[in-house]
């Protein structure tokens, strides 16, 4: 009897004793969990930082097209048109010769001036009274652009030109618009009572600093000492956290 009461007394402590080791651990659980919790909530996400333009910028002309008449050479390219051999047009790439029919490819890729490159994917198309026209996309790339604003009015000579570049960009807060000074700094109310207007402001611009949605941005500057680009855009929307701005650019190489 002495013996099962014994028993019985130490079976009861352990199962006091896994219960409470058991009961230690749930808190240490439960403690861990609620200082944990609250500070995976608290933690605020960071504010993106400024960007800086990279090495490279890019600039798609989706429409680009010359007229070449036999001896001419699509400009700034090692593109050249011969003449005309019975169906086809004998052209050169790169010094290499070839015989081409209209729709077919008239491709090259290269430097086109000091710190741009180029890649053109153009096509042949239908022949006028012996001239050669070709049309397609080119891709201009800016090697390591350094934007700096230039007047509305400052002069420019060309050697060579794209216009019609297909611009859409969408620039978060704190970070610059691509190619050019501005950065976009956030949203500014401005007005009382019903007439309350959301402004999105720039910095590093001349002038006045805030674009409505819908309003037009106009931007002229240098991406290198012999590249111009100037930006005729448009907000379209204006959030808080980013601001998207569409339209086109020209691109201007000078020598």
């Amino acid at each position: 009897m002495l013996r099962d009461g014994m028993d019985g007394a130490f079976e009861n402590g352990m199962k006091q004793q896994a219960w409470a080791t058991m009961s230690f651990i749930l808190l240490l659980a439960l403690a861990g969990l609620a200082c944990g919790v609250p500070e995976f909530i608290a933690t605020p996400t960071p504010q993106p930082s400024p960007t800086p333009l990279g090495d490279t910028l890019s600039f798609i002309a989706p429409a680009y097209a010359v007229t070449l008449q036999p001896g001419d050479r699509v400009p700034g390219t090692q593109l050249w048109y011969v003449g005309r051999s019975g169906d086809a047009y004998e052209v050169r790439i790169d010094g290499l010769s070839a015989l081409k029919r209209t729709g077919d490819s008239f491709i090259w890729s290269g430097v086109l001036a000091p710190s741009v490159y180029a890649n053109y994917n153009l096509r042949l198309t239908t022949s006028v009274l012996g001239n050669l026209p070709v049309a397609g996309p080119v891709e201009l790339v800016v090697l390591s652009p350094q934007p700096v604003e230039l007047p509305a009015g400052a002069t420019v000579n060309p050697i060579l030109r794209y216009d019609n570049i297909v611009i859409n960009y969408q620039v978060p807060l704190g970070r610059s618009v691509p190619g050019t000074t501005l950065v976009y700094e956030g949203v500014t109310q401005l007005g009382e009572g019903t007439q309350v207007s959301r402004l999105a402001r720039f910095s590093g611009i001349t002038g006045y600093p805030y674009l409505a949605a819908g309003d037009s941005l106009v931007w002229n500057g240098r991406l290198r000492d012999n590249v111009v680009v100037r930006y005729s855009l448009r907000a379209i929307t204006i959030d808080d956290d980013i601001v998207r701005l569409t339209g086109t650019a020209s691109l201007l190489i000078t020598e």
